[in-house]
């Protein structure tokens, strides 16, 4: 019975271990020195989205956050690819210039990054997203999964109850505050 038992405790470890070694390979990494990440993600919500942008810094501290509301939106790309729009925008008034921005949306970043035109709705606010990155300085888009992109995820769930876009600086919002050591 000990060995069964020992047996059992040494898988439930080796388990848990290999757990969390996935968990970590997806979790958020801070950005090099000199750089901000910025995090953006979109979350549909009845007949609008919101979306949430978070800008940490390479010693993982909260720089800023920004979140709104994108009214009349019920496609999840067009959505995802408003927020980047809207969290490029934002970050071109801001002093950073080199930035990692990174979305949970696999379509808007190879949209982003292709050489292909792309001349449909989306397409065009992938274009405008190029401009305005490249206005702000040396901007590179990454996709990452949602488990790294949970801090925006949040912001942008969190926002379907206030109507206006709001941005927090140096301190954050209450919602991702807990999220933010991940």
């Amino acid at each position: 019975m000990e060995r069964l038992q020992a047996t059992w405790k040494d898988a439930y470890i080796h388990s848990k271990t290999r757990i969390n070694d996935q968990r970590q390979a997806t979790d958020w990494s801070p950005p090099p020195r000199n750089f901000i990440k910025c995090n953006v993600d979109a979350a549909l919500s009845g007949n609008d989205a919101h979306y949430g942008a978070v800008l940490r810094d390479h010693d993982r501290r909260f720089v800023a956050a920004r979140s709104g509301k994108l009214n009349g939106m019920k496609d999840p790309y067009v959505a995802e690819t408003l927020a980047a729009k809207e969290a490029l925008s934002w970050l071109k008034t801001r002093p950073e210039r080199n930035i990692i921005f990174e979305s949970d949306c696999l379509n808007f970043c190879k949209a982003f990054n292709s050489c292909i035109s792309d001349f449909s709705y989306v397409g065009l606010i992938v274009k405008q997203c190029v401009s305005i990155a490249k206005d702000i300085g040396n901007v590179s888009v990454f996709h990452v999964k949602r488990s790294a992109n949970c801090v925006a995820h949040e912001l942008a769930r969190a926002t379907d109850s206030t109507a206006d876009s709001r941005v927090w600086t140096d301190i954050p919002p209450a919602c991702i505050s807990n999220l933010l050591s991940h």
